[in-house]
């Protein structure tokens, strides 16, 4: 194990009266018992009626096997599929398909008609299907329980409200907040356009003269003959972030380790994460949670990514930006980015909880991105200084 000591950690089984309150639902130590349920990854099981290739919410998650760093990014564990019906083109004009092979047929072995899905739930596609919020551990990002083994639903963004689960399902007549991943679906793809994501992102940071180093949001940029430029690409932010956790939870370095050096860290894998986002949505506990499983960040559901260690303070530069109010021409301001995400993104986590502070580190990073990317802002940001 490397001196980063990031690695993946079994899931301790222990009583739910551990469970010790640290600042509102949202923040509370414990650990995860026994459920019928995929460790982690909870659906809406109420919506598993259905039938077809839509999301299901039940047996939509925890597929994956194997160890960390064994395969590369974006392969999928036992399970083999994903997103069904997907079709992406080589770039020598063949079809690269991720649909089943009986897909489309018009029946099959004891399944008269139709050609759906005999099992649904089962594709890393159908894993973004109801992935909803919950009360987690601030440490691990492993998902809480009550007295009784249940999960703790919540019933707003910030987790000030919960209910738990009955039987491992929302309770009928309640509407629990969903995960909204956006772009970050791309992680669907199939295996080989990952891997190409990942060459084609190694092959700009170790060419020739190639200078690596950091934006204002602590994306990767990497410079050549003076010009600067970002990786911008969704999908090779996600294969980089794949490669970099893969490899700083493993012994050997990986690729990308290698190709980053000493930005080869967590600050720079959150990052990473902010890259693939969307500009104007949120990264949350939960957001990464799912995230690193449906990746194989973490192949094994009763598994965890351990983020021990990890230290994250706000220390950016101050920046310019324009503000045109009612029309009038823009006039450039200062502002104190410390600040402006204090006031968008509110305090950190407290040291120590680990996981929520990766996450929060993520989402500070995705807010600097959108502000840099809005050219004229309608009023005056929170933290302009003047």
């Amino acid at each position: 194990m490397k001196d980063t000591a990031f690695n993946l950690k079994k899931t301790v089984i222990a009583s739910a009266t551990a469970l010790t309150l640290v600042a509102g639902p949202a923040l509370i130590s414990g650990a995860l018992t026994d459920h019928p349920m995929v460790a982690g990854m909870f659906t809406q099981a109420y919506a598993a009626e259905g039938s077809g290739n839509g999301p299901q919410g039940a047996g939509g998650a925890g597929q994956h096997g194997g160890q960390a760093g064994s395969q590369k990014p974006g392969a999928a564990g036992p399970s083999g599929q994903k997103g069904i019906g997907r079709v992406l083109e080589d770039e020598d004009g063949g079809d690269d398909s991720d649909r089943p092979a009986w897909a489309g047929q018009p029946g099959g072995e004891d399944r008269p008609g139709g050609g759906g899905n005999p099992n649904p739930g089962a594709t890393k596609g159908d894993d973004y299907g109801d992935l909803i919020v919950l009360a987690r551990d601030p440490v691990t990002g492993l998902p809480i329980v009550d007295e009784n083994g249940q999960y703790l639903v919540c019933l707003d963004v910030a987790c000030t409200s919960t209910v738990p689960t009955v039987d491992g399902e929302v309770p009928a007549g309640v509407t629990p907040v969903e995960v909204d991943f956006g772009r970050a679906a791309v992680a669907r793809s199939p295996d080989r356009v990952a891997d190409k994501a990942l060459d084609d992102a190694l092959a700009k940071l170790t060419g020739d003269g190639v200078v690596v180093s950091t934006d204002a949001a602590g994306r990767i940029t990497y410079t050549v003959d003076g010009v600067t430029t970002s990786i911008d690409s969704p999908l090779e932010n996600l294969a980089l972030y794949i490669d970099l956790m893969q490899g700083l939870a493993s012994d050997s370095t990986s690729q990308t380790e290698a190709a980053l050096g000493d930005l080869a860290t967590l600050n720079t894998a959150a990052a990473l994460l902010a890259g693939l986002a969307d500009k104007t949505g949120d990264i949350s506990i939960d957001y990464v949670f799912y995230q690193n499983l449906i990746t194989d960040v973490v192949t094994n559901p009763d598994t965890y990514y351990d983020y021990s260690g990890f230290t994250y303070d706000r220390t950016f530069d101050e920046a310019t930006y324009y503000v045109s109010i009612d029309g009038a021409a823009p006039v450039l301001k200062t502002i104190d980015l410390d600040a402006y995400l204090e006031s968008v993104n509110g305090a950190l986590p407290p040291d120590g909880g680990y996981a929520a502070l990766f996450a929060a580190a993520a989402d500070d990073a995705l807010e600097v991105i959108e502000f840099t990317h809005t050219q004229v802002y309608t009023e005056v940001l929170p933290g302009t200084v003047e």
